[in-house]
Order: C-alpha cells, then structure tokens, then sequence
C-alpha cells in the first residue's frame, strides 16, 4: 500500500510485498531524493491466520528541494493511472515518460506515526537487521513467520476457547465432575488451553455414569497430566572430546547455581557408583553481572574446581582447545538477558558456535513463572536449539501446571529441577512423579505413580 501526500519533509509511508519492491518504486518516483527511515516486516491476510503473504512497511521523507518530475501533479494532487487523461496535470510529458507506473496501491489519509510508534519501529528494524547479519535473512524470515504464526494460533485459541464455554453456559450441561476437575486444574495455574483439552478428553472417555465416579475420573486426569511431561534421555558422559554443557535463560533464574549444583552432582554420582571423579571445569561467560565469576569461583572452591572466564567467542575456543582432551565435563555458565532482547541474545548464540564443541544446551527457567511469559522465554531462546530445560527455584512454588502446561503445549522436555536453600546438593532428576506429587487439591497414589513412571529420585 502506498501512501501520496504533499512532498517535502512529511513523513510518508509505503507497504509492499518487499524492501526491494519497496526501494525500486521509490526510485522510480522520486530518483535518489528519498531516504527510508525505518522499515518493518509483517504477515497479512489468510484464514485464521494461516497462508499469510510477508508484507513491509516502511516510512520515508523526500528532501524538501525535490519536486516530483519538477511539479507536483495540480490540480487533482493525485497518481496517474494507466489510460487516465494525463492532459490535465501541468506537467503531462512527466508521465508520459513512465507509461508503466501504477502505484502498487494508494491511500489519502494521513500518515500519523506517534513516538511510541516510531521508537517501536526503529527498534524492531534494528532487531531484524542485527538478526540478518547474525542468521541470515531466511532464518530471520523464519523466525518472524513463526513467531506470527503462534500468535495467531493462540488467538484463534482463545476464540474457541471462549466460544466452547458460551456454548457449555448456554447449554446447561456442565458435569460436576467435570467442573471440580476444572476447578482443580486452575488452582494449580494449568493454562486454560491445557484444561479445554483435559476437559475434552474426560467427555471422550467417560460416559455419563461413568463421571459420577470422582475419584476414578480424578485417577485417570491425574494420569494424563503424567503422559504429558516429556522427561529428557539421561546424556552419555563423554565422547571423542570433553562434554560441554551449557546453561542460557533470562536474568535471575539461577544459571551459576545451576552450574555449580551440576559439577558437585557429576561428583556425588560417580562416588555412589564407586567410579573415579571425573575431571571438570567450570567457565563463566556472564560479563554483564557484577561478581559473577567471583560466586562461581566461590562455588568452585568449595568443590575443588577451577573456574576460567570467556568474554568472547575466541576466549572461549582457547579455553575449549586447551580442555578438549584432558577433560570430561566443561561447564558454562551464560549472561542472563530479558526475552525480549534479541540482539544479546543472538550475540550469546554466535559466541557458542565453537568448532568441534559440540555443546548440550539447556534452558533455565523458574518454576514461579507466568505461563504467558514461560511461552515468550522458549520462543525467544528457541534459536539456541537447547536439548531440554531445567525448572529452577521450585522451593518458591506450590503450583506447577503453568510449567507443565507450556512444555507439553511446546514439546519441549524437561531434565532437571533445583530445590530447597542447599546449593551444592539441591539439583535432581527431573520425574513425573515429582511434579504429580505436588499437585494441590487432587488425591494422589504415590505407590501407584511409582509403579507407572518409575521413581522419583532416580539419579543421572
């Protein structure tokens, strides 16, 4: 779409299917008179979201000395046509000149861009800039197509979501047991997706008759939520070169202590399986926390490990090079950033793009999380390809289902969890029974869960 007003220093604004598009009809307009300020990508049209055609906006201004082919077009003040009677304008030649142009559409109303708009715009072109130097421009395409596509998806969601408990309300056919189930299931922060979905199931599986039986029902939810928690498969300890282990999330997650709780329990299982200790050490790569490497240090002292620190991804081949056949475990602890800053992040990715190293990422989160920011944290930090996450800090909650919800709704697989105040002795396997046994409300069999996923403290 192509926005015509008065030339001169307004801002002005172009849509188009692409920048190119974009740059060859601005030149063609204009010459080399214009200048883009900013630009951004989206996706429009489709059904629900999906078949969307990429479309850019982009905001320009045209130097106040130009005018265009010499005369603004008068007296109409509007693009000619193809056939249109060009006798009309006072400079007819000028058209007659380009008997190909047709603006690709064209708009009368003002362009009114307020400062949110255009920080936000700036910012976002800034983003996809940065992120086509780093990635490329397709995976930056990508990226952006997907992050799209699952708004959409939650949107159109929300809209069934919404849609089946009008027609349930209106209907008058909620079961009891089915509402108390519901009602269990929010109170243990489940999104109202992953419960639309449980909901579902129970009215696919059970009769009439058969949901009066609660605690039956209750069993088989229970069950369910099992099924749905995706455990990682325990790692080899090493191959040709030492095992890299990397820990990334947001800031405040508990990365360091992560780390450090990972080196001592690599310690405590080889001594419980009576094997030698294996050789270890720690880096620490988060240059952006004061006394970072001074806590890290301080926890590898406590355990007899050395800690090195990598401010760069040469610092971090040497250290690698120099460890690679020597030792078994590298350990590397990361900077936290928010989710939404996406160049750090991705100058964190290409910091860990070592030859040969080959590392197994993890993604920290807390368990206290919001699920709404639990699915922003995985879809940002997805670019990393981490092999599964660890759920941090689950002392700080009595509630799981926002977790539960958003790995599964993900396919993402959880590995580990960290508890309790005892920092060198407080990282554990991660089970579905040990998040089964936590559920608030619902009446749980541990024995029985026991004998369906195994046992919760299984050690690595």
């Amino acid at each position: 779409m192509y926005k015509t007003e008065k030339l001169g220093s307004t801002q002005m604004e172009i849509e188009g299917p692409s920048l190119e598009w974009i740059k060859n009809r601005l030149q063609r307009e204009y010459g080399d008179m214009y200048q883009i300020l900013n630009y951004k990508t989206t996706l429009k049209g489709g059904l629900f979201g999906f078949f969307q055609k990429e479309i850019v906006n982009a905001n320009y201004v045209v130097e106040d000395s130009f005018k265009r082919y010499n005369s603004v077009p008068d007296p109409l003040k509007k693009m000619p046509y193809p056939g249109a009677d060009v006798s009309q304008f006072q400079h007819p030649q000028a058209y007659a000149q380009k008997p190909d142009y047709m603006p690709y559409m064209t708009r009368e109303a003002s362009v009114k861009v307020g400062m949110q708009d255009l920080q936000q715009n700036s910012f976002t072109a800034k983003r996809d800039e940065f992120l086509k130097q780093t990635l490329g421009s397709g995976n930056v395409t990508s990226m952006l197509q997907v992050a799209q596509l699952t708004k959409q998806i939650e949107k159109l969601d929300e809209k069934i979501d919404s849609i089946s408990q009008a027609q349930a309300a209106s209907q008058g056919d909620e079961n009891a047991t089915i509402q108390k189930i519901n009602d269990l299931l929010s109170q243990n922060e489940f999104t109202q997706n992953y419960i639309r979905k449980m909901d579902e199931k129970i009215r696919k599986e059970f009769n009439l008759e058969e949901l009066e039986d609660f605690d039956g029902v209750q069993d088989s939810v229970i069950d369910w939520i099992g099924e749905s928690i995706s455990i990682a498969p325990k790692f080899n300890s090493k191959g040709k070169f030492a095992h890299v282990i990397v820990v990334v999330g947001p800031t405040g997650v508990g990365k360091t202590t992560t780390i450090a709780r990972m080196a001592a329990k690599l310690r405590k299982v080889a001594q419980s399986k009576k094997l030698p200790a294996p050789a270890i050490k720690m880096i620490t790569m988060d240059t952006w926390r004061v006394g970072a490497f001074e806590q890290l240090k301080h926890y590898g002292d406590a355990i007899e490990i050395d800690v090195d620190k990598a401010e760069s991804a040469d610092d971090l081949k040497s250290l690698f090079d120099s460890y690679k056949n020597s030792i078994d475990f590298v350990l590397i602890d990361t900077s936290g950033y928010s989710p939404n800053d996406y160049e750090n992040i991705a100058k964190m990715r290409s910091m860990l793009d070592v030859k040969g190293m080959q590392p197994d990422i993890y993604l920290a989160v807390a368990a206290s999380t919001k699920a709404s920011d639990l699915e922003k944290i995985i879809r940002n930090y997805e670019s990393f390809d981490f092999r599964s996450v660890i759920v941090t800090k689950c002392d700080e909650t009595s509630a799981y289902g926002n977790v539960i919800s958003i790995l599964s709704e993900k396919n993402k697989q959880v590995s580990m969890i960290t508890d309790g105040q005892q920092v060198l002795h407080s990282l554990k396997r991660a089970s579905p029974v040990l998040f089964l046994r936590q559920l608030i409300g619902f009446q749980v069999n541990k024995d029985k869960l026991v004998k369906k996923f195994g046992s919760e403290n299984e050690e690595d």
